[in-house]
């Protein structure tokens, strides 16, 4: 683990950023307030693009067997870049460096469906911002393999309310750790829609004043095994309705922190009790371990 830019950033196996990058994969640099795309070529701070999409773009165009397995890595710098992601750069972390406003970290303003079909990006310390009342983040099939570690989704800012912070069909080994979702969010905050959503996790994440309901995972979501199971792990949830609602019973639920406004019962948590361990619902009635003595 390696601090930088007031966020944890866990990029290599080994608890570090080594460089050079030891997998192989080029490091390209991205500073949207002095880079420029034109002449730049992205190798380094003095040299650096200025957008995120012409990163993705040249990560994307890379060929030959020895960049198969290689992992590259793009230091952003961004005091708010407004962009939509239409395309993730495949086997990629985007690592948030530098400072936006009192924010340590690089922040994105945009409502982003990436439509390509590339896997493995990981996001490190990165500030999204809706641009439009719409979803954060949408993911479909072909966008598995995304992570994000250490960010914050902002659920409304300058009058633009976000309907959920990331909303997924069919996406498998999504991650989201130690996260923060801030503001209230006026649907779900993260959505798991049908199809298959093998081994999800939803871990250590804080979500606060969530207008709606927090984790929900659809009735048709499904996992291609008992192992690749979703586990919910470590959250604080605070929102007005259910905290996590798992429709299809089958999320692992542990050491969860739960605030809701709703009733007691299935309005403020709906999870399998054979599937969960030490939780703690405080709701509009009482608070209560879940479960409790049985």
């Amino acid at each position: 683990m390696v601090v930088a830019a007031g966020g944890k950033i866990e990029v290599e196996s080994g608890g570090a950023i080594i460089f050079p990058n030891p997998s192989g994969g080029g490091d390209y640099y991205v500073d949207n307030n002095a880079g420029v795309d034109a002449t730049g070529d992205g190798l380094s701070w003095a040299t650096a693009w200025k957008t995120l999409a012409t990163a993705i773009t040249a990560v994307n165009a890379r060929t030959g067997s020895s960049n198969y397995a290689a992992r590259c890595r793009i230091f952003y710098k961004a005091d708010s870049e407004t962009v939509n992601l239409a395309a993730l750069p495949q086997k990629t972390d985007i690592i948030g460096v530098g400072s936006c406003d009192a924010y340590p970290m690089a922040s994105i303003k945009g409502n982003h469906a990436p439509l390509t079909e590339k896997f493995g990006c990981r996001f490190f310390n990165v500030r999204f911002i809706p641009a439009t009342a719409a979803i954060l983040w949408t993911l479909i099939a072909n966008n598995n393999g995304v992570k994000f570690y250490g960010c914050q989704f902002v659920g409304s800012q300058d009058a633009v309310t976000a309907t959920s912070a990331i909303s997924t069909t069919a996406t498998e080994l999504l991650d989201v750790v130690d996260c923060d979702f801030d503001g209230a969010f006026s649907a779900d905050v993260i959505a798991i829609g049908a199809g298959n959503a093998s081994g999800l996790k939803i871990i250590g994440n804080t979500i606060r004043g969530a207008a709606n309901d927090g984790i929900v995972i659809d009735t048709g979501a499904t996992y291609s095994s008992v192992n690749s199971k979703a586990l919910i792990k470590g959250n604080t949830i605070h929102c007005a309705g259910c905290t996590i609602k798992d429709v299809p019973d089958t999320a692992i639920c542990v050491d969860n922190n739960l605030i809701s406004a709703a009733a007691t019962g299935t309005a403020s948590l709906d999870i399998n009790i054979r599937l969960a361990a030490r939780n703690w619902i405080t709701d509009a009635t009482k608070g209560a371990l879940y479960p409790g003595e049985h």
